[in-house]
């Protein structure tokens, strides 16, 4: 990947939540990824497998335990209170649950206005809020309404405007439409699809539904107990998963065609704990396809085909 397209570079973040006499919960347990400009990379998994924390990690809305990320080429660890504030004009976060994410105290004019206001925007910011609205769907009208008077869809339609508000570069879509009636989701999705091509906007896409995120994205990451376990194309996850984690997550997917596995791969029981993972690979625990050394080796992201990682002992031979 050319250095210059590089918008989002992350590398061995680890987000450890630490309790007293206990050990630590290993939320995000060592991930890298890039995004480029313009990319959307999905990020999958079970629910408690570590995707919201990651996300809020690499935002800085949790310290990270260790690792970096860097945007565009500036690492947010070393900016200072001032300069971060300022980066976040070009990062931006789409919340999963859209009544809980904006203030029911505030009209929906309110909560628009508040972006260009903590950014030091003063002229022509009504008439951008205008704008706003009617670049989601919504009529002016909807300025002086509060988020009671609205419905799920309508909120999230919001959210996506505050969101991209300010013209940012990258926006992280954690579960942004898992809160809402199936019959609205695909309106948000290509929503957020016309603003990726309108505007050239990044996105890191959390889901847990492996069919919208094949429709939308354009690389997948599959994460599991804290960890990137595959990361690929969305046309190779999806036609040649090689984790048994990824092709179990796909076989839940009804009506998705796995013809070319000789098997349907089932998975049984719950994610370990994470304040205790299993020794050698984390999966292993689930995993019917298992052997002696997945038990007592862990695995690391190999390259076993161009742009295709996948961290299994099963696939380095």
């Amino acid at each position: 990947m050319n250095d210059n397209s590089r918008l989002l570079e992350v590398k061995d973040l680890k987000k450890y939540f630490l309790a007293s006499n206990t050990p630590p919960v290993r939320a995000v347990d060592g991930i890298s990824f890039t995004i480029k400009k313009g990319e959307t990379l999905g990020l999958v998994g079970e629910s408690g497998c570590g995707k919201s924390t990651a996300a809020r990690t690499l935002l800085r809305l949790e310290t990270p335990t260790s690792g970096s990320v860097h945007f565009k080429g500036k690492n947010l660890a070393s900016l200072s209170e001032a300069e971060l504030r300022n980066q976040r004009k070009e990062m931006q976060m789409i919340f999963q649950d859209p009544f809980s994410s904006i203030n029911p105290r505030r009209k929906i004019g309110e909560v628009l206005r508040e972006p260009f206001i903590i950014h030091g925007f003063k002229e022509n910011v009504s008439e951008a809020i205008t704008k706003l609205l009617d670049q989601v769907g919504l009529s002016s009208d909807y300025v002086n309404r509060y988020s009671h008077e609205m419905s799920g869809g309508q909120l999230q339609r919001v959210g996506i405007a505050r969101a991209i508000a300010l013209n940012p570069a990258l926006v992280v879509a954690d579960e942004p439409v898992s809160a809402l009636d199936v019959s609205i989701q695909a309106q948000i999705i290509n929503l957020m699809m016309d603003f990726r091509e309108k505007m050239g906007i990044a996105f890191l896409f959390i889901s847990h539904d492996m069919s919208i995120v094949e429709y939308f994205c354009d690389r997948v990451a599959v994460m599991y107990l804290g960890k990137i376990v595959e990361i690929a194309s969305s046309e190779e996850i999806y036609k040649r998963p090689e984790h048994p984690y990824t092709e179990a997550l796909l076989n839940a997917v009804p009506g998705l065609d796995l013809a070319q596995k000789k098997q349907k791969l089932k998975v049984r029981g719950d994610i370990p704990d994470p304040s205790n993972p299993p020794k050698g690979c984390s999966f292993h625990t689930r995993c019917p396809l298992k052997e002696k050394q997945c038990e007592e080796i862990e695995p690391t992201l190999k390259e076993i085909a161009p742009m295709h990682h996948v961290a299994c002992l099963l696939k380095e031979g």
